[in-house]
């Protein structure tokens, strides 16, 4: 093509992936549009030159609920309209339900099972494909409740923050307790990492302040102990990019044990040695390795690992699973949950996925545009009445059925037609 008709294409590919402003968006960078916008500027420059085949590589993983469905809209959409052959790569199931008409399962590179999606879904031949149907349905039970007059391990007062003359979070509040896990949820954007670094010192607030059981915390994290950032640890969502490839796991676990604890020789070894059987893998086998000698699912063990080595009391765990299969997630958030019985630890588990936070959650905090909105016990919250954005949110939730999808975006077309 000339460059006037490349550019009239790529402006029809952007309508028809449903990005908005589509004369303008081309002009913009990368770092200047959401997650899901990109995305779907990604499929349009796949689908630019017509291919034949093409091969979705977990396009939604990192995506919130609410920007997942558009993109899956979007990319079913333009399969349809272009007679593409796709491939989607996936390890989440209900995303698979939506967009396959037929489903292969592979384990360690071999087929252990193919069949069109609803015989699938409906009758899954093989042991594997069973565990991977039945995996993260568990929830954890209701605990007791806290007494009204215990003091939060960290609680979060009023802070407003942002970064330069825009504000992100506004008058935001929630508390945290000891040995609980309070889940933050909301769309791309709502606020919830930016809550995190202010948490950890790392973006000091304009208004309010932070308390470290009762006690206010520093706002910017030099000006805070050794100890008070020992008490703040934090596991981070790429466990790939979190961990110096440079360094053997006996470095990279061993230097905050080195900093916090001042450990050092036989007792920094035998400290190793000691988180590396906490998080169940031998070492004997792992000390030595480096990052890029490991699976995804041990990466983030590692950085689980390298948390606890400064023995903190609490723990932020960002979009700890959402990169990882459903059978290693699993394991992760057992992982998780076995070390807060045993050490009390609090946790802020920051996330997008709600199937997580029925699993790992005691309560939850709901944020939209930098606000809290909603919060409270995780089972009063799943339960109506809801307010519309965390009903938002809940209705996003993909299903194991074909035909979720669909009706979901049906219905939202007919209450966008009904409304005044």
């Amino acid at each position: 093509m000339g460059r006037a008709e490349a550019e009239r294409d790529a402006i029809e590919l952007y309508r028809r992936m449903r990005l908005p402003n589509p004369e303008e968006i081309g002009f913009r960078y990368p770092h200047q549009v959401s997650g899901g916008q990109l995305q779907r500027a990604m499929t349009a420059m796949a689908m630019s030159c017509r291919p034949d085949l093409i091969i979705f590589d977990e396009p939604t993983t990192a995506l919130d609920v609410t920007t997942q469905i558009e993109v899956l809209a979007a990319i079913r959409d333009i399969v349809a309209q272009f007679d593409t052959a796709a491939m989607y790569i996936s390890h989440d199931l209900a995303i698979v339900a939506q967009m396959a008409d037929r489903i292969k399962v592979l384990l360690k590179g071999c087929e252990v099972e193919e069949a069109e999606t609803r015989t699938m879904l409906a009758n899954p031949r093989e042991a594997y494909t069973k565990s991977l149907w039945a995996v993260r349905t568990h929830a954890r039970p209701e605990r007791s409740p806290i007494p009204d007059d215990t003091v939060p391990m960290v609680s979060v007062r009023g802070v407003t923050a942002g970064y330069g003359s825009i504000e992100i979070l506004k008058d935001v509040s929630f508390d945290i307790h000891r040995g609980r896990t309070v889940a933050v949820v909301g769309e791309s954007g709502s606020g919830k990492s930016t809550a995190a670094r202010v948490i950890t010192g790392l973006l000091p607030p304009r208004q309010g302040r932070i308390l470290l059981d009762g006690a206010p915390l520093p706002k910017a994290y030099r000006s805070r102990s050794r100890d008070q950032l020992r008490q703040v640890q934090m596991i981070y969502q790429m466990a790939d990019t979190a961990l110096n490839p440079k360094l053997r796991l006996r470095e990279l676990i061993g230097r905050p044990a080195q900093m916090y604890l001042g450990l050092r020789g036989k007792a920094l070894t035998e400290r190793i040695r000691d988180l590396l059987n906490l998080i169940e893998l031998d070492p004997d086998t792992y000390i030595d390795r480096l990052p890029s000698e490991l699976s995804g699912g041990q990466k983030q063990r590692i950085g689980i690992a390298r948390a606890l080595a400064a023995e903190p009391k609490f723990i932020i765990c960002d979009e700890v699973t959402s990169a990882l299969d459903q059978l290693v997630a699993e394991g992760i958030l057992k992982l998780l949950d076995r070390l807060q019985s045993e050490f009390s630890l609090g946790y802020m588990f920051i996330t997008h996925d709600l199937a997580t936070v029925r699993a790992i959650a005691d309560e939850v905090v709901v944020m939209q545009n930098g606000r809290v909105v909603e919060q409270g016990p995780k089972d009063e919250m799943f339960q109506p009445p809801h307010h519309p954005y965390t009903e938002l949110l809940l209705s996003s939730v993909p299903e194991m059925d074909p035909d979720w999808l669909t009706g979901v975006l049906e219905a939202r077309a007919t209450k966008v037609a009904t409304e005044p």
